[in-house]
């Protein structure tokens, strides 16, 4: 009973509407290549460098000896200081 609906169906498309195969598969190719842009378009917009980093400096799984953290801190302390100029007055 449900093969006779699906052949119906079929049939009626190729013979009514003139819809092939190729049609079909060329208009799922199409609309998954449409919205694997937009995936990927919405995946750049949302990229943080910023927030990797953090994540990464913050995370038990990259960086869990604490002494890791302490060269990292004093890295970043030592090029922050970099930028600044003190002067003695």
């Amino acid at each position: 009973m449900k093969d006779d609906k699906w052949l119906m169906f079929k049939n009626y498309m190729h013979n009514e509407l003139g819809i092939t195969k190729e049609d079909i598969r060329r208009w799922i190719d199409d609309a998954v290549r449409e919205q694997a842009e937009k995936m990927v378009e919405n995946e750049f917009k949302s990229f943080s460098t910023e927030g990797i980093i953090k994540n990464l400096i913050f995370s038990d799984d990259y960086f869990s000896s604490k002494s890791m953290k302490r060269e990292i801190t004093a890295e970043l302390s030592r090029q922050l200081l970099n930028k600044f100029e003190f002067k003695n007055e």
